[in-house]
């Protein structure tokens, strides 16, 4: 875990980007278009996995070489963001009170010391740079519907 590579956040942007742009259909596409809010990386990835097998299935045009590589990238970046995400809730819940025995036991882990070296294995990703995605919200470029007047007296 602490020997995986990290990816250079601007490439990860770049691949996000990339794949959206790819593959975004409706509600995927209008998010990008409107906001520049990329695909989830588990659907990147999952859009070019199927748009693979399509084209080896359907004789479809396959996937290129930059989609490819965008794909292992995103990939890169979710296990990243789940690294850091494991790594905050075990410091969490120990400092909630679970101790690396409870944990392990949780994990289904041999021991303790097992839970407490796969958290000091995945400490230093939580320093990791990383590509934020910001998601959009709701109406924040557009500005907020008026409210009908009421001409009748009180």
């Amino acid at each position: 875990m602490g020997d995986l590579p990290i990816p250079s956040p601007k490439m990860v942007h770049a691949a996000r980007a990339h794949l959206t742009r790819r593959f975004g259909k409706g509600v995927d596409a209008l998010l990008w278009q409107e906001h520049d809010h990329p695909l989830p990386d588990v659907d990147a990835v999952a859009k070019t996995i199927a748009a693979i097998r399509a084209a080896h299935a359907d004789g479809q045009q396959p996937p290129d070489p930059t989609d490819l590589g965008a794909a292992l990238l995103v990939l890169q970046a979710a296990r990243l963001d789940m690294d850091r995400l494991e790594a905050d809730l075990l410091a969490a819940v120990h400092d909630a009170g679970l101790n690396w025995a409870q944990i392990a036991a949780v994990l289904e882990l041999p021991d303790a010391t097992a839970a407490q070296e796969r958290f000091e294995k995945l400490r230093p990703r939580l320093d990791a740079p990383v590509d934020q995605v910001k998601t959009p919200k709701p109406g924040a470029d557009s500005p907020a519907p008026s409210r009908p007047q009421d001409d009748t007296p009180d």
